[in-house]
């Protein structure tokens, strides 16, 4: 009689276990244009991947007194399988294709986007500016940040784009744009100080609802559309 090996339900024996990734020698930039859902996790331990993405993890962890292990650990645990959900991943993409999906995904929501902002900041600011002043310096700063990225996207679309287009891009146009990037950070990073991270106050009317919730929009495909040209798009023209 011939003997058979069981393995008790629910046990992969041949299975190995699953090797923890190390993450931390690599540039914050590199390891979101991996996966853009990975932006969340450096959101939330207050990592720039945008302006900051040529920094190593390990050398971004302490600048904010990060633990690097434990941001190790939550970008392990954000691993999740390609799907439906996943942005398409830009970093095989001819540069001059890229620039033409910044154009016409990211510019175009800007363009669409502003109007509406500049529209309810005035709006609010003077409804509610009186007794809340932060409120007039968000509408200033909202006026600011729509000036900053016309004049940007101008800029990019009548004369850096055309020049990666035809592989003429000087590194002096791509540093004059990545300067341009971090001062729409920085403004943006003062608007989401002057809103409290965006959380409208007990008894805010709707338009101030409103307006905060489009601004965490507008930021969020702010760094999106940032961090392809500072990560992707850039570094792939400089190399070419």
């Amino acid at each position: 009689m011939s003997s058979t090996s069981h393995t008790s339900p629910g046990m992969d024996t041949a299975s190995p276990r699953t090797a923890s990734t190390s993450f931390r020698n690599r540039p914050v930039g590199e390891v979101v244009a991996e996966d853009y859902r990975r932006g969340s996790v450096f959101k939330q331990f207050g990592i720039d991947f945008c302006c900051g993405g040529g920094r190593t993890i390990e050398d971004a962890c302490a600048r904010k007194g990060v633990v690097v292990e434990e941001l190790e650990a939550a970008l392990s645990a954000a691993e999740l399988p390609r799907g439906e959900d996943r942005l398409p991943d830009p970093r095989g993409w001819d540069p001059g294709f890229l620039a033409d999906y910044i154009v016409n995904v990211h510019h175009r929501y800007c363009r669409d986007t502003l109007p509406v902002l500049l529209a309810f900041a005035e709006k609010v600011a003077k409804a509610h500016g009186k007794h809340t002043p932060e409120l007039t310096d968000v509408d200033v700063k909202v006026r600011e940040l729509a000036g900053e990225m016309d004049a940007h996207m101008r800029s990019e679309e009548e004369e850096v784009f055309p020049a990666i287009r035809a592989g003429e891009a000087g590194s002096a146009a791509l540093a004059q744009m990545e300067e341009e990037h971090e001062q729409a950070g920085s403004l943006m990073a003062e608007i989401r100080a002057l809103t409290s991270d965006f959380t409208p106050p007990p008894g805010a009317c709707a338009t101030w609802r409103a307006m905060y919730a489009k601004l965490e929009e507008f930021e969020g495909d702010l760094h999106r559309h940032v961090h392809l040209e500072n990560n992707v798009l850039f570094p792939a023209v400089r190399v070419a």
